[in-house]
């Protein structure tokens, strides 16, 4: 009686040629939905975009847009529903308090929601922003330096996931914004760069430009 429970219980627990098998088939499961996630969520800006920005580094990404009812034969009068994501972060030596970014929006735009961000120019949601409007932080109002927080990305960044619903454009278009800048002062913003559906800007500190011509005048004055 005794060896016949004993063989029951050792039945009952799975060998380890078993386990290495279900181990092997959750991880698998798991880099599988990883993957997918990956696909459909922006990367972050890579150390070498973020090694040429000495100030704020923007961007823009159009995730995803899907044809919304009613479906019309005019192509400008067709809605669509978009996804988009944009960020913002502080590799600078200067805290940069109360953010402000500009999108500049064309397509006739219906902003629903804004996770991260409120709107300081266009009303309550859903709100119509076809001719832009600017976001500041709510969930991380300031962008703190990397010297301030040891290189935490969360106190020196900010994301904003932006739905809403554009119209115009077929199936296979890309609608992007005009431009996307900061609008803080002491910044200046070069013309964004555009790669698909991705836009990236690094804004840089006029008063570091001053200093650096400034530093430069003295060299060369030095060596006359």
């Amino acid at each position: 009686m005794e060896e016949s429970t004993n063989s029951i219980a050792s039945s009952s627990y799975p060998t380890k040629k078993t386990m290495i098998k279900l181990l092997t088939i959750h991880l698998f499961l798991f880099l599988s939905l990883s993957h997918v996630h990956a696909q459909k969520t922006p990367a972050p800006p890579s150390s070498l975009e973020l090694e040429g920005c000495d100030g704020v580094f923007l961007s823009y990404a159009l995730v995803g847009r899907e044809k919304e009812y009613p479906h019309v034969s005019n192509a400008s009068k067709q809605a669509w529903a978009f996804k988009a994501e944009a960020t913002l972060t502080n590799v600078g030596d200067e805290e940069v308090q109360g953010w402000k970014m500009f999108v500049g929006f064309q397509h006739n735009e219906i902003l629903v929601s804004a996770d991260g961000a409120i709107l300081i120019d266009a009303g309550d949601f859903p709100a119509e922003v076809g001719n832009g409007t600017t976001f500041v932080g709510s969930t991380v109002p300031d962008l703190k330096t990397a010297i301030q927080t040891a290189g935490d990305l969360n106190q020196m960044s900010a994301k904003i996931d932006i739905v809403g619903t554009q119209f115009g454009l077929g199936a296979g278009a890309t609608p992007m914004p005009k431009t996307i800048h900061l609008e803080n002062d002491g910044f200046k913003c070069p013309t964004p760069t555009r790669g698909g559906n991705l836009y990236t800007l690094a804004c840089f500190y006029l008063f570091s430009q001053v200093v650096d011509f400034m530093q430069n005048q003295s060299s060369y004055g030095s060596k006359l």
